[in-house]
Parts: C-alpha cells; structure tokens; sequence
C-alpha cells in the first residue's frame, strides 16, 4: 500500500512538473551556491574521491561555508542578475495572462514550501 501512495505521488509531481512546463512559466534561476558548484563540481568530485552526489554536496557545503566573502561576491552578483532577469521574465508572463491560466499564484506558493522541505531534508 505504501508503494502505490509513492507511486501515485510521483506520478502527481511528475503531472504537475509538466504542466508547469507546458504553462511556458519561466524556471527560476539558481542561486549564488549552485552557480559556485556547477563551475566547481568536477574539482570537489576529484578532491572527494567519488562523483557521488552526497559525498561531493557534502564536501561543497562545507567549502562554500567556509569560502570567504569576496570569493563569494562575483557568483552572488551573477545570480542577482539572473533573479532581476527571471523577475522580469515572471511579471512579464503574468502581463500575457500566465499566470491567470495556469493558476500561477497558487503554484508558486506550493512550490516554496516543497523546497523548504527539500533544504530541511538536506
């Protein structure tokens, strides 16, 4: 029984995943973190001994912590241009009635909360 409620629950996500794609919504962009990781994720793997995602993401985590503020600053500023950039793409889908048909208020609010679950998960 605990099979079929996952399976049905990744089946809802996977319908909603679509559906929000097939709304044309802009994705939103990846903050100062996953920009830092994307361009040092090979390092970190060698550096861990393994590709594996826990071990490196572990590894990361505690790097980016530690890493210090002006190291930091050239990945915030470019993730701040891609949020500005999203921000405008978002308001600019909702002038073109995006919003209103897809019912894009209620999905983002429910968006936000799964990824808190995700980062509490983590």
């Amino acid at each position: 029984q605990e099979k079929s409620a996952a399976k049905k629950a990744g089946q809802d996500k996977k319908a909603k995943k679509e559906k929000r794609a097939a709304s044309g919504c802009p994705k939103k962009p990846q903050n100062a973190y996953w920009i830092w990781l994307s361009e040092n994720r090979d390092a970190l793997a060698k550096e861990a001994g393994t590709g594996k995602g826990s071990v490196v993401g572990k590894l990361a985590g505690e790097r980016w912590k530690a890493l210090a503020a002006a190291k930091k600053a050239p990945f915030e500023k470019k993730a701040a241009a891609l949020k500005a950039e999203y921000d405008k793409a978002k308001e600019e889908w909702k002038k073109n009635g995006g919003g209103a048909a897809a019912g894009g208020e209620e999905d983002d609010a429910e968006e936000e909360e799964d990824d808190d679950g995700e980062e509490e998960a983590q």
